[in-house]
This record gives structure tokens, C-alpha cells and sequence, in this order.
């Protein structure tokens, strides 16, 4: 007990200050998940302009100002408000920088109170995927140079983390498929070759493979180039036989699609033994119920042929694993904080009596929660497809596909030019209203 006198508080002080710390921690808890709840469903119903319109309209908590921009960033660009989406996502990004150093009073609060009382700085992987989408937000507003800088800060990102660099594989993806469209061969070259290697190399920790499309596109990169050798090896591994003649005097459509909605992290509690207060004690950990759901298939449909789209992120993967990586550390905080509040009653209870050392015991199963907070405007999977046409104007129609047969369907309009790419992004989470387009003109 001794060992525990370095809190040295007054009683009734302490008590106020860990019921007050328990009312605001359940307050921003409860008020988190009903503000993503809300959001979500209007997702789910196909109206992103409302969900957009509904979290505007809340208040938001201080702590919770990087994940406050995440969503309204994310939400902007399901509407199309690509400009002012970048806007949210820069003062997002500026935010995680200076929550780079951990601030002291937080920490402290978060070994005494629970985890959701920090500043919350992002996920590593969510930090690295925003400055993917400034870049396709970048990219449908033209500004090509833009979105390479945000490449480029997205790899000096992607190496701050220990001696193995947390690569992305999409995002070395995406990066040479942005030096391409800039004309700079040679490093679009150098990104798909990285980006083949990160495929492999996280093929476990995200499940996907090398993607067909980014197959192709490094045979077509290496032809380019006049790299046979390298060539001959990488059609060899892939089993592709390369035909240049296919593409020549063509133009090519990017079509990015944001398939479905990414995991929601919710609560649950465990009861573990410790040995230093000889007892059970309940935990509040954060957990991602429920398996994965199968996304739709999707396809580009121009001139009555189909295209299937190629997965080229798993968010929904990269969301669960991280967590799982996270958990013995999630844990070990959690049951310190429990011995902590199991001490603080005890002593609570020899200087003030019973009573008190109930509601000091109440105070810390109270304010004992899971930090449930996560980019859940994410989309579950990016999808990418490639194709080559003839310089022309084009109806680019994306089709959502059900068991029963399209069950939705986005039309973009494309001018297709010799030898450029032309880029098209959209964001399906769920069948929209009709008049949805109409709905959006007149807000």
C-alpha cells in the first residue's frame, strides 16, 4: 500500500475529480458512437449528402479535431466537394503533425482515466491512406502536381516508423500511376516495381495479391522503357505475355472506385486475473465484431463492354490487423489502470470508510471504457481499373452488381485523349435514391 501514496490525494477532492473524469470520458464515448451511427446510416441508405448535412449540424469535441476533419473531409469528397474536402483533410493533416509528441497531461490521463481521454492523432495506416485520397482529390480537380506532393510526403511519411518502413502498397500504386500521367517514366517505373515487391511482401497482413491490373501496368512500363530482360522475367512470373500493339495510339481511363464502408470499432469487456491485488478485474477493450462483409462486384461499362474493376486496398484488413497489433499494448494499459483504481479505492476506503471507497470502486468501473474511435467514413475496399480507348468522348458507366443484376449505376462523362490517362473516382456505399442528383442541386 505504501508503494501507492505517491497519488497523495486529498479524498474528497480525488473523488470529485474521478467522478467528474468518469462523466466527461462516458460523455464523449456515447456521444462518438451516436454521432457515427447516425452518419453511417444515412451511408447506408445511399445519401452521402445527408450524412454530410447531419454531422456538419453536431458538435464535436476538441479532442476529437483530427477524426472531426477525417469524416468531413471524407464525406465533402463523397459529394464531390473535392476543393473543400482538401481543406478538411489539410487541417486534419496539420493536426496529426503537431500531435506528433504525445502531449504529457493526455498520457497521464489516459494511464489514470481510459485511452479515449488522449488526442486522437489517427491510425498509422488512416495517416498515411488521407494523404492518398488529397491526392485523388487533387487529381479530379486537375491539379496532377498537387497530388504528387502528396505522394512524395506520403512516402517520407511511410518511413518514420522504425527501420522497417510501414509501406502501403497502393500507395506505391497510386504514386506511379500519378509519375505516368506527369510523363515522368522512369519514376512510375520505379513505383510499380515497389509496388509489386509491398504486394507481396504484405500479401498476409492485408490479403491481397498482386493486383492483374498493376501486373500489366509494370509489363507495360518495362516495354516502354526497353528493359527486355527484366520484361521476359516479370511475364515469366506473372505468366502474361505482353503485346505492345494492343495500346499503341491509345488513351487511357483510370476508374478508382470506393467499394462499401470500412469496420466500426465497438466495446467489449474481459474479466483477467491479476496478481497484484490477488483478483479478477474487469476490462473495456476496443473490437471489431463480425467478420468482414462481401463487397459488391463492380465494372466499368463503356460502349456495352465491361470492365471489371481490380481491389487494390483492403481498408477494412489493414484496419483489423492494426488493431490486433495494438491490443497487448491496448491491454497492458488497461489492466494498469484497473490495479491504479482498485489501489485508489482501497485507500480511499481506509481513510474515509466504506462508502467511500465504494464510490471511489463505481468512479473506476465507470470511467473505464474502450477508445473507440476510427476513421469510419473509410470506404471497405479501393478498387482501380485501367482502360484503353481510342481518343474520343465517352459515357463512363459504373456498375454495381447484385445477385439479380446491376443494382446501381454512376455515369460519368470522359474525353479520352492519345497517349494521356483520364481519371474518374467515385464512392459506393449503397443503392442512391433517384433523386439523389436532384436532391443534391437543390440543398
Amino acid at each position: 500500500m505504501k508503494a501507492f501514496n505517491i497519488i497523495n490525494f486529498r479524498t474528497s477532492r480525488a473523488l470529485l475529480l474521478l467522478v467528474i473524469s468518469a462523466v466527461f470520458a462516458l460523455q464523449g464515448c456515447s456521444h462518438y458512437a451516436q454521432k457515427s451511427q447516425g452518419v453511417r446510416s444515412k451511408l447506408q441508405s445511399g445519401r452521402p449528402d445527408l450524412a454530410l448535412r447531419e454531422f456538419e449540424q453536431q458538435s464535436h469535441d476538441s479532442s476529437d479535431k483530427v477524426l472531426t476533419y477525417l469524416h468531413k473531409g471524407m464525406l465533402k469528397r463523397m459529394t464531390g466537394a473535392y476543393a473543400s474536402s482538401n481543406k478538411d483533410f489539410e487541417v486534419a493533416k496539420k493536426e496529426m503533425k503537431d500531435l506528433y509528441t504525445t502531449s504529457v497531461t493526455k498520457s497521464i490521463g489516459s494511464a489514470v482515466v481510459n485511452d479515449s481521454v488522449r488526442d486522437y492523432a489517427g491510425d498509422r495506416y488512416e495517416q498515411i491512406l488521407l494523404h492518398s485520397y488529397m491526392a485523388l482529390n487533387y487529381i479530379a480537380q486537375g491539379q496532377i502536381d498537387s497530388a504528387r506532393v502528396e505522394m512524395l510526403q506520403a512516402d517520407v511519411k511511410m518511413q518514420e516508423w522504425g527501420e522497417t518502413p510501414l509501406e502501403d502498397p497502393f500507395v506505391r500504386y497510386l504514386s506511379g500511376i500519378i509519375y505516368e500521367a506527369l510523363g515522368e517514366t522512369d519514376q512510375a517505373l520505379v513505383s510499380y516495381r515497389k509496388a509489386v515487391k509491398v504486394y507481396k511482401k504484405t500479401i498476409s497482413k492485408h490479403g491481397l495479391p498482386v493486383p492483374t491490373q498493376l501486373k500489366h501496368d509494370l509489363l507495360r512500363m518495362l516495354a516502354y522503357e526497353g528493359l527486355r530482360n527484366e520484361l521476359r522475367q516479370y511475364e515469366k512470373e506473372f505468366s502474361i505475355k505482353f503485346s505492345k500493339k494492343a495500346d499503341r495510339n491509345k488513351g487511357y481511363l483510370i476508374a478508382v472506385l470506393d467499394n462499401g464502408l470500412g469496420p466500426v470499432k465497438s466495446q467489449q469487456t474481459i474479466m483477467t486475473w491479476s496478481p497484484l491485488v490477488s483478483q479478477r478485474l474487469k476490462l473495456a477493450l476496443p473490437v471489431y465484431k463480425g467478420s468482414a462483409r462481401a463487397t459488391h462486384n463492380a465494372r466499368v461499362v463503356i460502349d456495352d463492354k465491361s470492365y471489371a474493376f481490380n481491389t487494390v486496398e483492403n481498408i477494412d484488413g489493414m484496419a483489423r490487423k492494426a488493431l490486433t497489433e495494438e491490443m497487448p499494448a491496448i491491454t497492458v494499459r488497461a489492466l494498469a489502470r484497473m490495479v491504479i483504481k482498485h489501489k485508489a479505492s482501497q485507500e480511499a476506503e481506509k481513510r474515509g470508510g466504506g462508502l467511500l471507497g465504494l464510490a471511489f470502486k463505481i468512479g473506476g468501473l465507470v470511467s473505464e471504457i474502450a477508445d473507440t474511435r476510427n476513421w469510419s467514413s473509410l470506404p471497405q475496399e479501393i478498387q482501380l481499373i485501367r482502360i484503353p480507348l481510342n481518343a474520343g468522348q465517352y459515357n463512363a458507366r459504373i456498375e454495381i452488381m447484385g445477385r439479380g443484376g446491376v443494382i446501381d449505376s454512376m455515369d460519368h462523362a470522359v474525353t479520352i485523349k492519345k497517349g494521356r490517362l483520364t481519371f474518374v473516382s467515385d464512392h459506393w456505399a449503397a443503392p442512391r435514391p433517384k433523386n439523389l442528383k436532384q436532391a443534391q442541386a437543390t440543398k
